[in-house]
This record gives structure tokens, sequence and C-alpha cells, in this order.
């Protein structure tokens, strides 16, 4: 949880970082356009300055110059470096001569010149350099001054060049050399050094850039806190809410007050928040509801696989239900052939029992037009629910008990009524559609269970009815056969004995006994057959009802079998024992054998018993199967329980029986 917290910290750091320096980015984008576009204008106006400078200078010294020419020159007591003609002591100089000197004392004195040439030049000293000669030939064409930044040298400079024009007072010294008024006749220029200028710029560009720096820090700070005040923390108060909720903690709220937008977004999220509460509440109370219906429906189910009496369960059953569902008491009655009896009944007086008994004392069949019904009980509803009740002529007996709401479920399986449920309450709100939708599942589970009970009653009915035919039949065909026998042979052994004939008559005695004997044989082993019951395991019963049979036949009998323990169904080991008694008694009574094999074998999801004797046999025709009453009862005990039965005999061969049943009832195909 830490670290994920602190990933989330990080995130919600890096969304302000980023904000910050999205919009810190086109700030300063803007401020160093801004900047730029002063310090280019700066530098725009020094280059002006400096050229309204040179352009002065140069102004200056062209007025100097025509102001010279108008005089025809200057005359001067000092020669100087350069004159036209000396005359009484003074020395003429020309307005070349004049700009010579100025531009050499300007050199020393104020850090600019000025330089004077022309294309057809008087002076080789006057020679042009690169930029006038350039200039000169534009001035061919039109007299615009030409100005250059020049930084080619050890010092940079600013260069302003004019055009000078021929005039009236300038051809008295040039009227030899063919010039006209307005012709070019070289040019003036002036080289003014921007050392300072640069260093101002420079100053300049280092301000801009220090204001620049400093104002986008105080700009990204500011803006980094607004953002953080304004979007991280209210950002970040939802995101812990939302983890919050996202951990199962349903009563977290965030508390914004920015006036905004995300404002709003708390409260919707708050809103939301509080529905997923009342969601995951209705749910926790839907799923314990559910698990409650189910550990209920499990409880039955449990109940109604127990092996007990059909009153116990459905008492028990009964009970569980009145829990489940909320009502205070109820009963359950079973159909029977257009009759209504109440089996069982929880926390109801009998007066209230007695309540749904017709008027013949017969408990009433209540209506069973729909599976399930919920009533109000009132004198018109509830005889809609029960008709013929004995209710509404006693007062209104469940009234008076306070009681307000009864239900009524139909007990069915397979869409067969078997019985009904009636559950009463004294709460108006009782059985919601959930309740009833649960009683249903139950009506329709212990409706099963009564046609199981039932069922399982008219099998153990069938199962009396065939150990009474067994018996009766072995009655038939040994004792009473017996009984018959020796009634004819005292009558014969009493008229030997008048006759005199003693000794037929001890032979006749000793017969006589014999079959008493063999008589209380099939009676002992009829007992012994009823006797047995299935003990859980196949293998420990039929040892057992071997070693009894080997005792009283004294035949030499084994039992070979693959599995120590073998578990069937009891149904399945019933008749798998009775098979083997009824083969082992033909063995005994008819084969004449010497000895007998037993084997049980596991194959799948089925079990073979096979029995095989040494005995005469005889010829066996599957089609005359029922002119013998004991195998044909063998192969009816197989074949109901989805197995098999097969004999083979031959005369003098012994005879082999085989029976394959299903290990459990359920693998019944």
């Amino acid at each position: 949880m830490k670290e994920k917290n602190k990933k989330s910290y990080a995130f919600r750091s890096s969304i302000g970082m980023r904000l910050t320096l999205s919009i810190g980015l086109i700030i300063s984008v803007v401020i160093f356009i801004l900047f730029y576009s002063i310090y280019l204008n700066t530098k725009k106006q020094h280059l002006q300055q400096i050229h309204s400078q040179a352009e002065a200078l140069l102004s200056e010294m062209t007025l100097i110059r025509e102001w010279i020419s108008s005089y025809n020159g200057v005359w001067t007591k000092t020669p100087g470096d350069y004159y036209l003609k000396m005359e009484d002591g003074y020395y003429q100089k020309s307005p070349a001569m004049v700009t010579k000197e100025l531009s050499d004392l300007s050199r020393d004195k104020r850090d600019y010149r000025f330089h004077i040439t022309s294309l057809i030049l008087t002076n080789p000293e006057n020679m042009s350099d690169e930029f006038e000669h350039n200039a000169l030939i534009q001035f061919e064409d039109h007299f615009d001054p030409v100005a250059e930044v020049d930084r080619n040298g050890d010092e940079p400079v600013y260069r302003l060049m004019f055009p000078l024009e021929v005039k009236a007072s300038c051809l008295k010294c040039h009227n030899t050399e063919g010039y006209q008024v307005g012709d070019l006749r070289g040019g003036l220029s002036v080289i003014v050094p921007i050392s300072e200028m640069d260093a101002s710029l420079a100053k300049s560009r280092r301000i801009l850039t220090f204001s620049a720096f400093g104002i986008i820090s105080l700009v990204m700070i500011t803006l980094y806190i607004m953002v953080n005040k304004m979007v991280i923390s209210p950002v970040a108060q939802l995101e812990e809410v939302a983890i919050a909720v996202s951990n199962g903690d349903y009563e977290a709220r965030c508390n914004l007050n920015t006036d905004d937008e995300l404002e709003v977004l708390g409260k919707t999220l708050n809103e939301m928040v509080y529905s997923l509460q009342k969601s995951q509440d209705s749910l926790k109370e839907r799923v314990a509801q559910r698990t409650q219906e189910l550990d209920t429906i499990s409880e039955v189910a449990l109940i109604i696989s127990q092996s007990g009496a059909l009153e116990e369960v459905l008492n028990e059953a009964l009970g569980k239900v009145i829990n489940a569902s909320g009502a205070e008491g109820g009963f359950i009655h079973l159909l029977e052939k257009g009759n209504s009896s109440v089996v069982v009944h929880k926390n109801l007086s009998t007066d209230i029992i007695a309540c749904f008994a017709n008027n013949s004392g017969k408990y009433i069949i209540p209506s069973l037009k729909n599976a399930i019904q919920v009533e109000n009980i009132n004198k018109d509803t509830f005889q809609i629910l029960f008709p013929n009740s004995l209710c509404a002529e006693k007062e209104y007996t469940l009234i008076e008990a306070g009681y307000a709401r009864a239900a009524s479920i139909l007990l069915k399986s397979h869409s067969r009524p078997l019985g009904t449920m009636v559950l009463l309450s004294k709460k108006e709100n009782s059985f919601s559609a959930e309740i009833m939708q649960l009683l249903e599942s139950i009506g329709n589970q212990l409706g099963v269970a009564i046609e199981n009970a039932k069922y399982h009653q008219h099998i153990e009915e069938i199962a009396v009815l065939e150990e009474r035919a067994r018996i009766s039949r072995e009655l038939h065909d040994s004792l009473a056969q017996t009984l018959g026998w020796l009634s004819i042979k005292t009558e014969l052994l009493e008229e030997d004995i008048k006759l005199g004939k003693l000794e037929e008559s001890t032979t006749e005695m000793t017969t006589i006994r014999n079959v008493v004997k063999d008589a209380c044989y099939d009676v002992r082993e009829s007992i012994d057959g009823l006797r047995t019951r299935p003990t859980g395991d196949i293998n420990l019963t039929i040892a057992a009802w071997i070693a009894e049979f080997r005792q009283r036949s004294k035949l030499k009998t084994e039992f070979h079998t693959g599995e120590e323990k073998l578990t069937l169904s009891p149904r399945i080991e019933t008749e798998l024992l009775r098979i083997l008694q009824e083969a082992l008694t033909n063995v005994r009574k008819h084969a004449n054998a010497k000895s007998v094999n037993i084997y049980l074998q596991k194959k799948e999801k089925y079990v073979k018993l096979i029995i095989e004797d040494d005995g005469r046999g005889f010829n066996f025709d599957s089609q005359e199967d029922g002119r013998h009453f004991g195998l044909s009862i063998m192969r009816e005990r197989a074949e109901n329980l989805g197995g098999s039965f097969d004999l083979k005999s031959e005369r003098n061969k012994g005879t082999r029986v085989t029976a394959t049943l299903p290990i459990s009832p359920s693998m019944l195909t």
C-alpha cells in the first residue's frame, strides 16, 4: 500500500511539474520573443543614432567644403601638410585639403575621420578602398548615400558615404577637367567607431537576459504554487478518496472549496461514493440473504439425504424453513387419495391446527390452483387459500392469535402434488418474492423426498412380497412335499408294524429319519437366508454365508475374489446375496456335485458373480427358462437392477451361473 501511495505521489508531482513546465515554456518563448524584439529595437536605435551622427558629420563637412569653395579656397599663414600656392606669406588651401586636415584632426581628437575620394583622382593619397569604390559605382546610377558596418578591422566602425556633386563654385578649380554643374565629382565618407555602441548593446543584452531568466523563474515559481494550490491539491484529495474507495472504505469523502469545476467534481464523487456505499450495503444484504437461502437449501438437502423416517425428515426440514422465512409457525400435510392429514407442525397450538379442518373433522386440502400462494389473513382472502376452513366459524382464530400473513407452498414431484407446507407469520411484510422462490425450491426438494420415501416403501413392500413368494416356493418345493411324503410313509409304516414286518419297518424308519433331517436343513437354510443382511462389504457377507453352507452341505466350496473390500449399495448387495443363495441351494439339491467355486469380480461400474459346480448338469434351453422357477427369479433379480443373468450347463459337465449387476443403483442404464 505504501509503495502504491508513493507511486501516486510521484504521479501527482509529475503532473504538476509537467503542467508548470508546459505553461512556463509557453511563457518563456513569449518572453524570449519580446525581449529579443526589445534587443533588436535597441540595436536598431543605436545604429540609427550612429547613422544620424555620421550623417551630421558629413553634412557639416559638406557645408564647410561649400563655404570654402564659395571663397575659392582659404588662405592661412601656416602651410600645413598641403596647400595650392603661397602669396604674400599666405598659403591657399582647397576644400579637399581642408577636408584632409580636418579628418586627421578629428581622428586624433574625436576618434572619427573623413575621407574624400573619386574614381578620377588628382591626389593618389585619396585612393578609395573597397567600400568607397563600390559606393562610387552606385553613385553613377543614383546619388543616395551608402552606409555599412565594418567589423573586419581591429575595431568595428560605421561607415557612411555621401556623393559629391559638381556645383558652380567647384568649376573655379576644376574647369579644366571637363566637369559640368550636376556631375558626380567623387564621394565624401566618414568612419565612426562603434565599440561603445557594441559595449552598450552587450550590456543591454546581458540585462535583458538576466531580466528574462528572473521573470521566467518568478513566473515558474508562482505558476507552480498556483497550480499546486488550484489543481494538484484538489486532484490529490480526489485521488485519496478514489484509492480509499478502491480499498473498500466507503466512508471516505472529499471537501473541496475551490468554487470551480473541481468542486463540482468533488461533490459528484461524493455522491457516487454514497451510491456505491448504498449499493454495497444492498449487495451485502442480498449476498447474506442468498447465502442464508443456500445454507437453508443445503441443510434441507442434508436432512433429506439422511436415512431417517419421513416424519422426522419433514419435522426437521420444517424447522429450518421457519427460521429461514421468518415465520412464527407452520405445518406440513400430505395428500393421500384425496384426503389431507397433518404430518408435522411447529409452534402452533392445537386450536390453530384444528382451524384447518372441515365440519367432518378431516383436514382440508388447500387450493392447488397455484404452486405458491400468499394471502393476508382475513375472512375473504383466507377462504381463497383454504376453502371450507373452520377458522371463520371459530371467530377468526388466526386473527385473534395475531397472524397477519399465510403462505401455502405446494410439495410436488414431476408436477404431481404430494402435499402442502403452510407457514404463518405475524408480520404484514413477510414472505417476499425472494423468500417465496426459496420456499418453492425447498417445496420441490421435499416433494422429491416424499416421493422417494413412498418409492422406497413401495420397494420394501415388493421385496417383502418377493421374499414371501420365495419362502412359499421353498416351503412348497421342500417342506410341503416332504411333509406329504412323510404322511404317506407313516401310514405305510403303521400298516407294516401291524402286519409284523419289523425289518422293513426299521428300514422305512431310517429313510423317514433322513428325510426329516433334510427338511430341517431346508428350514434352517431358509431362516439363515432371511437373517443374512448387508454388511457394507459384500466379500465379508458372501464369505460368512459360504462358511455356513460348507458346514451344512459338506461340499468343497471355494470363494475367489480380487478385492480386499468391495462396497456395494445395500439393495445391490442384498440381491446379489439372494442370487448366490438360490444358486447354491440348487447345487446342493440337484447337482450331485463334489465341489463348488465362487468368483466375485469388479469391472469398472459393474460387479460379476460366477458360481461353477462339477455336478451332473442338465440340458438347458433358454427358451424353457420359465419352467425353472428358481432360475426365473434369479434372472428377474438381475435384470430389474439393470444387470444381466446367464446360465450354461451340459449333462455330466457341470453348471456355470453368471450374474452381472451395477455397483450402485445410480449406474443403472
